[in-house]
């Protein structure tokens, strides 16, 4: 039991591969719900939670499609680091939105405030992982004129 008195998702048997593209690494759904607090409820839906992180992960691929992040070179720790943060932020964000229709209609107004904030919080963590991401890759150049 977590401390709100909820089951923990067995994190062991709910571990699924998001494979990556070869160049961006495998993502992890326990890595996803044992660090970002994925409730229980969604946690046991394996498939549910695989699906949030493809989802995060095209966005994520699809926003760092233009940047060359390594010259072709695999990535290093770090880059991976904030890589993998990036998606799971996205997806965290992604599956509070879709959380909050479901789960709490009965009094919508204060709950869809929290998520929202959460939300917003989330997405934010987002925005600044795929910023540490870019600008570990980006260089200073100088030319001559």
């Amino acid at each position: 039991m977590d401390i709100s008195n909820m089951p923990l998702a067995d994190v062991q048997v709910n571990d699924k591969v998001v494979a990556g593209n070869g160049y961006y690494p495998d993502l992890s759904t326990a890595y996803f719900i044992e660090h970002f607090a994925i409730p229980s409820e969604y946690a046991n839906k394996t498939d549910l939670i695989s699906d949030k992180l493809k989802a995060a992960q095209a966005e994520v691929n699809q926003e760092l499609d233009k940047v060359l992040l390594s010259n072709g070179e695999p990535l290093n720790a770090q880059q991976i680091m904030f890589y993998k943060l990036a998606v799971c932020s996205k997806a965290k964000a992604n599956s509070l939105i879709s959380r909050l229709g479901s789960t709490h209609r009965d009094n919508a107004a204060a709950q869809q405030q929290a998520s929202v904030d959460s939300y917003e919080y989330w997405l934010h963590q987002f925005v600044n992982n795929m910023r540490l991401l870019v600008g570990l890759s980006t260089t200073a150049t100088v030319e001559l004129l």
